[in-house]
């Protein structure tokens, strides 16, 4: 601890003293020691205890980087942060009641750069600051070649002290009534929308590189997991259990015990719990016969291969008259895919780790692009996640919502957020075999300390470099092997978690073509993840989705419009409404659309109400579409499954009847099998009496 810096401090109504512990009103996750929990005098304060997501990066505030003069009143300040939270004051910007912790260590970069600048001007305190000091500072941070993201985030810190001046003693006031006039931090740089919105402008993974991605991913887990699930789960037990064991960490101090000691002492405890719980040595063929695999079990053991070969390594496995199984952690035999094995030789022990680690990957993958979730959302998922609701046919994944109110994301686990495909569950199922813990993704290499912690995940960096990993041990040596098409690389660069996300919505809305296209059933995957969305308080992903939408429906008025200048026919009941729409479309070139709701108001929008569908064009109108009834929600769109030729919504363009030309054609190869029950042929007689009116009217009515 540090020399106490004061006497005391009022915060609110909280005494504050230099042993005052810091995280007096926030909830504790994953320190279960609170003697470790940081106080106000330490020079240092790690919050990591308070952030609930697992695979955050050490949240600490490190105050000697903060000058002097001001850093007491900056460590008020931030006491009034963390602790401050009932009618806690709240930027009009702001999307929670309280800042939460990962927000407060994001803001003090901006709050450490405003005391720096006033520090170098001679200042001592914030009492000093005048509002020629601020107006001298937002020149300062306007002129800044950083991005508009940081720069706004430098002047919300200035303006989070200033709303906070109430609840502060006076040597953390800014004694300034009214800030920047009251203008918005992106108002304040020249720009327009909020950093909650940036997501929007993730790029999207190509569908020429998503497709084998998913492809390669969907692979590994059919195949190469199922492959070496045995063995990995073996290797997987035996590691916890040397670790639970307290294997041996090398210690060159003078005085420690010699290595060969420790090593054969942790040796004689390992092959006695092994012993206990019935656990056989791994073992290999020699030729000879099943003997030891000395190489498998000093790293499932966490043993040194040196001390297992010498002499007296040898003597203690020879007296523990344990089993020895073959293979326990050994692939001896692979797989094939369309008769082509995906190696041509076994699986050792050694290189299970880096398979386990492309597994995981994998995993993530799936889970992340088949479901929708954010990043932190999948790499905090614990071990029974899944669950399957025989009569609805849903798997269910509960884990807990990160962006979403405090009481909200306390409650998710329990209420079952989110609704995922059988792909994403049998992933899960897969990781739940490779966890050492509750967690799916751990932390750490394999068969770390770090790995076996509950506490801790993956990092949202880490598993961006795993993915990178993935790709690259893929195309050099699973691809080639199988004749499966290579990942190629992306125009935006590499892939990440975020990434994925936004490629879904895309998929979904646009339902490209193509063998894995097909096999994912975008349509049914939308159903599913709307299901898990709706009501909810984080509707991110559904923000995605209208996102998506918005951009598809006007890129298609931009065609339409430009086939109507080149004089394109239109027939149907609603062909004088398509004109109209489509002319009318034309207020939307060169909209800018910075937020969620700003789509979906857009959408709305009774001009932007033109569905193209595979034979037709739905010049959607509620009170008059035929596949609605009167408790529809008018803002539902067409239903194509129910949608009737008769409909007085319907218009046919030329590229409508062109599709419609090669429809009847097949129906009538269709109506000329011999096989073909007399019920479906006079359906199909009529269908096609209908399409056809529709192609020799829409000829007739050409001018």
């Amino acid at each position: 601890m540090s020399t106490p810096e004061l006497v005391g401090d009022r915060i609110a109504d909280m005494w504050v003293t230099p042993n005052t512990p810091v995280l007096q009103r926030r909830p504790v996750f994953h320190t279960p020691d609170v003697s470790t929990l940081p106080q106000f005098s330490d020079p240092v304060w790690d919050l990591y205890a308070a952030v609930p997501d697992r695979h955050s990066s050490r949240t600490s505030i490190h105050w000697e980087r903060f000058p002097k003069p001001f850093r007491h009143a900056c460590k008020l300040y931030v006491f009034a942060l963390i602790n401050i939270v009932d009618h806690a004051p709240r930027l009009a910007s702001a999307a929670a009641s309280i800042p939460s912790i990962k927000t407060i260590v994001a803001d003090l970069t901006g709050l450490r750069q405003f005391v720096r600048y006033l520090a170098n001007r001679g200042l001592r305190g914030f009492p000093e600051v005048t509002t020629a000091h601020l107006d001298h500072y937002l020149g300062h941070v306007i002129k800044q070649p950083a991005t508009a993201q940081l720069r706004n985030r430098m002047l919300v810190a200035v303006q989070r002290l200033h709303i906070y001046k109430e609840t502060v003693p006076d040597s953390c006031r800014l004694p300034i009534r009214t800030l920047w006039g009251g203008s918005n931090a992106y108002d304040l740089i020249g720009q327009r929308g909020s950093a909650r919105h940036r997501e929007c402008r993730t790029p999207r993974i190509h569908p020429d590189v998503m497709h084998p991605l998913l492809s390669a991913a969907l692979l590994v887990i059919d195949t190469i997991a199922t492959d070496i699930r045995p063995a990995t789960t073996q290797l997987v037990a035996l590691r916890v259990l040397a670790l639970r064991l307290g294997a041996p960490l090398m210690d060159h101090r003078r005085g420690a015990p010699p290595r060969g000691r420790v090593a054969r002492d942790h040796l004689e405890r390992l092959l006695s719990a092994l012993e206990a719980q019935k656990y056989p040595l791994p073992g290999c063929d020699d030729g000879e016969g099943t003997v030891v695999d000395l190489h498998a079990l000093a790293l499932a053991g966490v043993v040194e291969y040196d001390a297992l070969r010498r002499s007296s390594g040898i003597a203690i496995l020879a007296r523990s008259d344990l089993p020895i199984q073959a293979d326990l952690l050994r692939v001896p035999n692979v797989s094939t895919v369309d008769g082509r094995p995906w190696r041509d030789q076994p699986v050792e022990a050694a290189e299970l780790p880096n398979l386990i680690r492309h597994v995981t990957a994998a995993c993530y993958i799936v889970i992340a692009y088949l479901s929708g979730i954010r990043v932190g959302e999948v790499l905090n998922l614990q071990r029974g996640c899944v669950s399957h609701d025989a009569t609805l046919g849903l798997h269910f994944l509960s884990g807990r919502q990160l962006k979403a109110s405090p009481d909200r994301a306390e409650r998710s686990p329990a209420t079952i957020p989110w609704v995922i495909n059988e792909q994403g569950a049998k992933a899960i199922s897969v990781l739940e075999d490779l966890a050492p813990s509750s967690v799916l993704f751990p932390g750490g290499v394999f068969g770390s300390p770090l790995w076996l912690q509950p506490s801790q995940c993956r990092k949202a960096r880490s598993i961006n470099t795993d993915i990178k990993q993935f790709i690259g041990w893929f195309n050099a040596a699973i691809a080639p092997a199988i004749g499966h098409a290579a990942i190629g690389a992306d125009e935006h660069g590499s892939i990440t978690g975020r990434r994925l996300r936004r490629t879904l919505a895309w998929h979904i809305v646009r339902r490209p073509g193509g063998t894995i296209a097909g096999a994912t059933q975008y349509g049914h995957l939308y159903t599913q993840i709307t299901h898990g969305y709706a009501g909810k308080a984080d509707s991110g992903f559904l923000d995605e989705i209208s996102f998506e939408e918005f951009l598809l429906r006007t890129e298609q008025l931009h065609d339409d419009l430009q086939q109507l200048d080149r004089r394109e026919h239109v027939s149907g009941p609603a062909a004088d409404l398509y004109r109209h729409r489509v002319t009318a479309g034309a207020q939307f070139n060169g909209l800018t659309i910075s937020t969620p709701a700003q789509a979906r108001i857009t959408l709305a929008n009774s001009d932007l109400q033109v569905h193209h569908g595979s034979l037709l064009t739905c010049v959607w109108r509620p009170e008059t579409a035929a596949c609605r009834n009167k408790d529809t929600d008018p803002a539902a769109g067409p239903a194509w499954s129910k949608c009737r030729l008769n409909c007085g919504n319907i218009a046919y363009t030329d590229r409508d009847v062109s599709s419609l030309r090669r429809h009847v054609d097949q129906l009538r190869m269709d109506l000329d099998m011999a096989a073909l029950p007399k019920p479906l042929h006079q359906r199909l007689s009529e269908r096609l009496s209908e399409h056809q009116r529709a192609v020799d009217n829409h000829h007739a009515t050409r001018p």
